[in-house]
Parts: structure tokens; sequence; C-alpha cells
């Protein structure tokens, strides 16, 4: 895919991985639309993007609410006439053991990493298929491969994530809706540096870039159509995370 003029839709695009998508993209001429639940933080990353000349728009959405999802594409549509890359970034990992992960935990979590992916790509899909064809990338994680502890929740949203994406290649890619997976160990972004999930800087440096998981997203994006590329797996040796 030549990335020129193309239009992508990029969830959880205010700070971290999904920020580094969009700058990646946006580099590669792809018009990219930010959505997360925090405007402020995507009018920042909009107005770095605008500022190079790139095409860039920012919508308000929680990815966990159909109606939010539907408006997101539906806008996009009409401001750009068409839609074709999805990249499901938005998530939420927050660490707890099995006596301590609540229901509450439990469902935010599901939600946010599982739930919102199925509601996004069911909303893109029928516009993908009207023009074509397109391409949902799903940010999943090493997790999605192997357990860790005080991370059940969050092994089984992305565990589910990768089921999702090889049913959705199952169903759809006839229809040339092609699904990929990123699936990356520990990435240094903000969340990291948490009151709840504090680091030393020693590991921070060791951890995976949120721009090298950029760079994979656009990798897989750019590759001949000829090619499907089912899953890409980002480690560090040594790392502490590396699964």
């Amino acid at each position: 895919m030549d990335l020129r003029d193309k239009v992508v839709i990029i969830t959880g695009a205010s700070s971290g991985i999904g920020a580094e998508i969009a700058r990646t993209l946006a580099a590669e001429g792809a018009a990219v639309v930010l959505a997360a639940r925090s405007m402020s933080k995507l009018e920042r990353v909009a107005a770095e993007l605008a500022a190079t000349g790139a095409a860039t728009m920012a919508l308000p959405t929680d990815v966990t609410r159909e109606a939010d999802c539907q408006a997101l594409v539906s806008a996009v549509v009409d401001a750009f006439g068409r839609l074709d890359v999805l990249v499901n970034n938005a998530g939420y990992a927050p660490p707890a053991s099995l006596p301590d992960t609540t229901e509450a935990i439990w469902d935010a979590t599901i939600d946010s990493c599982l739930k919102g992916v199925f509601l996004m790509t069911r909303a893109v899909v029928p516009h993908m298929l009207q023009n074509g064809g397109g391409t949902v990338v799903n940010i999943s994680s090493v997790a999605g491969k192997a357990g860790f502890e005080n991370r059940t929740a969050y092994c089984a949203a992305k565990w589910g994530v990768h089921g999702f994406t090889e049913a959705l290649r199952a169903e759809l890619g006839r229809q040339n809706i092609r699904a990929h997976l990123i699936c990356p160990a520990a990435v240094a972004t903000p969340w990291w540096d948490t009151a709840n999930n504090p680091q030393p800087l020693d590991v921070l440096d060791k951890m995976i870039k949120p721009e090298e998981v950029a760079e994979a997203v656009c990798w897989v994006l750019t590759q001949p159509d000829r090619l499907q590329i089912d899953e890409v797996v980002l480690k560090l040796h040594r790392s502490p995370w590396a699964g």
C-alpha cells in the first residue's frame, strides 16, 4: 500500500504508541484521524501534525461506546469520502493480582482492549467493503501469546484480540479486508511512569520504544498486497517483559 492520501483512523492516539503511529503514517503522506477520550491531548497532537502540513482530524471517542465508534466513522467518511485503514490501539492495563482484580477492573480492561476492537472494526468494515477493501491493524501484546503475573484481565483481553483478528481474516479476507496483529513486549510509554506502576530508568531504557511499534505498523501497511502479514512480534533481548 502506498500511504499517500490514504485515510487512517488511530484509536488511543492522544499519546504514547498511538501518537507515534500518527506521526509515522502522516510522514508517509496518510491523512490521519486521531481518536481518544481526551480532546485536549488530541488537539496537541493534531496541531503538531498540522504544522508539518499533514492532513489530520481529531475526534473525542470512547471506543467502549458503540455510538461513539459509529459517530467517529461517519464523521471520517463525511470529511474524507473514504476510509482505508483502522489501527486499533486504545487499551487499558492496570496491574492487579487475581484476588485484587475487581469486577470493575476486569470489565474496564476487557471493554477497552477487546470490546473496543470489536466495536471499531464493526463500524469501519461496511465502508471498507463499499470501497473495495481495507486494512485493520490491531495493536496487541506478547501478553496475548503468553501469560504474565498480575495481568490476568489484560492477558485474557489480548488473547481475545488474537482470536478476533484471526476470525476477521477468515471471514472477510476474500473480500479484501486485511487484518494484522502487532505484538510488542513492554513499550516505554508514559503509563509506566505512573505512581501505581513506577519503573526505574534503566528498566525503561530496555523497553521497546513507541517509535519502533509505529515503524512496525508502517512496515506492515506498506508491504505488497500479495503478502499477508499475519503477525509481527516485537521483543528485546534481555528485556524483563520479553515474553
